[in-house]
């Protein structure tokens, strides 16, 4: 996937934005995935597993969300407060978990993916991600009814909007209730999985094959001036991309805007030129010829 140059440029920033936040957290190569429906309570799974936030960089939707509103990136739409219109932000968001997580996890840094789980795609995805990293993995779901679900969105929406018009906040986020009863089963399905046999197989991972491909390995000789951007952007005009499915399963369009995991990361795709952007290999002018070169 790939955003006009602006727009690159602001997803970019909230990506060193966020992930400054996280100098603290230890590189220890370890992923929690949490799912559960909106307002599920995950703190409660986590603390249940042993499992504490602060060891982890969190990568939500939410928080994203409300960077977008923080910074003016969500489109004005008369009569409705920023979080009321996040359906027109709602794939960037996703995009920017995405390169968020994968910058996480170049380093090796600790992440908590705190998800609705209910995109099999993004999920597949980011194990593959994982055992390339080496990472270890735990995975946590918090159950919630989808009538509690829904009237929990309903009352943060409300709460969101009474805080704006006291003066604080973009006001709440607006989910469709439907949306939300569409994303059950779906999150139900992928929450189903056999958690065992996967967490003791990347427990047992410890090689690091991640970010270190041939396109990563092509930007480095750039940016140590072995490679011309001209021949660079010739590689990324004749090399065949892998390409990267929907985070909505399909058939489950009026799931969207329910589902709040980041975007599936492929290797192989055009994520591994935005990633190397993101680690500051690349510069926007650097990065506006090479997405060019995909037009």
């Amino acid at each position: 996937m790939t955003w006009p140059p602006d727009r690159n440029k602001h997803h970019g920033r909230i990506v060193t934005a966020l992930y400054r936040q996280a100098v603290s957290v230890p590189c220890e190569r370890k992923v929690v995935l949490a799912g559960g429906l909106r307002g599920a309570d995950k703190d409660g799974a986590l603390a249940k597993a042993g499992l504490r936030r602060s060891s982890y960089l969190t990568v939500s939707i939410d928080l994203i969300l409300a960077e977008l509103a923080r910074r003016s990136l969500i489109p004005v739409v008369a009569g409705r407060l920023p979080l009321e219109t996040t359906d027109l932000v709602h794939a960037q968001a996703q995009d920017i978990a995405a390169r968020l997580t994968a910058r996480a996890l170049a380093d090796g840094r600790n992440v908590l993916l705190d998800t609705t789980m209910a995109s099999d795609a993004s999920v597949k995805s980011w194990l593959r991600v994982m055992d390339l990293a080496g990472c270890s993995l735990d995975v946590v779901t918090a159950d919630i009814s989808v009538d509690d679900a829904i009237r929990w969105s309903a009352q943060a929406h409300q709460a969101g909007n009474e805080r704006h018009r006291r003066g604080t906040g973009p006001g709440g986020r607006y989910v469709p209730p439907e949306a939300i009863r569409a994303a059950a089963p779906a999150m139900a399905a992928v929450a189903a999985t056999d958690w065992t046999t996967v967490i003791a197989y990347l427990s047992r991972r410890r090689a690091v094959q991640f970010p270190d491909s041939e396109t990563i390995s092509l930007i480095r000789h750039y940016q140590a001036g072995r490679l011309t951007l001209g021949g660079l952007v010739r590689q990324v005009r004749h090399r065949p991309w892998a390409p990267v499915p929907p985070v909505c399963p399909p058939g489950l369009d009026e799931a969207r805007l329910a589902i709040d995991d980041p975007r599936p990361w492929i290797p192989g795709s055009f994520d591994e030129v935005v990633l190397g952007y993101d680690l500051g290999l690349i510069t926007d002018e650097d990065y506006e010829a090479l997405a060019r070169a995909l037009d």
